[in-house]
């Protein structure tokens, strides 16, 4: 995750200076500190989506035979039990 923290930190730095330049964001703290918290954040929901993934993954897998028998659309029905996972834990996709 090293990699993402470093992409993002460089996104925000990027949209940081950008604001500043047009006057519409004004750091009482350095755009560094910012970049990093941003970083931390979104690395933070990164992995909380990973894990909502795999639950999703092991709810169908449970279910694997009753999905082919009955022919259903295995990505339509991982983004529907995603869906519904999220709105249970709160999570925004």
């Amino acid at each position: 995750m090293r990699g993402h923290k470093e992409m993002i930190k460089r996104i925000y730095d990027s949209i940081g200076e950008n604001l500043e330049k047009k006057g519409l964001a004004e750091y009482e703290v350095t755009k560094s500190a910012i970049a990093e918290k941003v970083a931390e954040v979104i690395l933070a929901n990164m992995a909380e989506e990973d894990k909502l993934n795999k639950d999703v993954e092991k709810l169908l897998s449970a279910h694997e035979a009753e999905i082919a028998k009955e022919q259903m659309d295995y990505r339509k029905e991982f983004e529907l039990t995603k869906q519904k996972l999220a709105k249970e834990r709160g999570f925004v996709l």
